[in-house]
């Protein structure tokens, strides 16, 4: 007897997230990698030396996947841009690992970039594709979080946060 499970598709929205700053210049008399902007309207990926931010994203895995194999598909979709970006660029997602909040996390926070686990190309004036982080997904399965980290190959990109209520979103497919 063959027996076929139907697929479900979970929307998880970020449940928290920040720009972090990795640059050494100073913001008045702070540095800038020290300031916090974990509660803003926007979100800033930019590998260019002067201002080399980086999105953090944390989303909740739900309870219901225990298991790596339960989930077959998992995209990050990230929203349109709020600022144009002039040409075409890339956004690079890597895992990220270590504790953060979003109304603290800064430059010095202890976040661990992992690997490139995605990759989407894109246009300016359009909104990215989404960008496959199955091995993500499944590498948290059964976990409570899964944080993200989103670079961009060197143009600043702005994005909304989830604080104007446009959250950066998940999409697990299981089985």
């Amino acid at each position: 007897m063959n027996l076929e499970t139907a697929q479900q598709i979970k929307n998880i929205s970020a449940s928290k997230d920040s720009s972090v700053t990795y640059n050494t210049d100073m913001c008045g008399d702070t540095a800038c990698a020290l300031i916090s902007h974990g509660m803003e309207p926007t979100l800033v990926a930019s590998s260019a030396s002067d201002q080399a931010s980086r999105i953090l994203l944390g989303f909740q895995m739900p309870s219901g996947i225990k298991k790596a194999n339960q989930i077959v598909k998992c995209e990050l979709q990230m929203q349109r841009p709020v600022k144009d970006v002039d040409g075409k660029y890339t956004l690079f997602v890597l895992e990220a690992s270590g504790s953060w909040s979003e109304d603290s996390v800064n430059g010095r926070t202890d976040v661990r970039p992992g690997n490139v686990i995605g990759s989407v190309d894109a246009e300016a004036g359009e909104r990215p594709g989404p960008i496959d982080v199955t091995q993500a997904c499944q590498d948290a399965a059964g976990q409570k979080e899964l944080d993200l980290l989103v670079d961009s190959s060197g143009p600043e990109v702005v994005f909304p946060s989830m604080n104007t209520g446009a959250a950066s979103m998940l999409r697990i497919t299981t089985n």
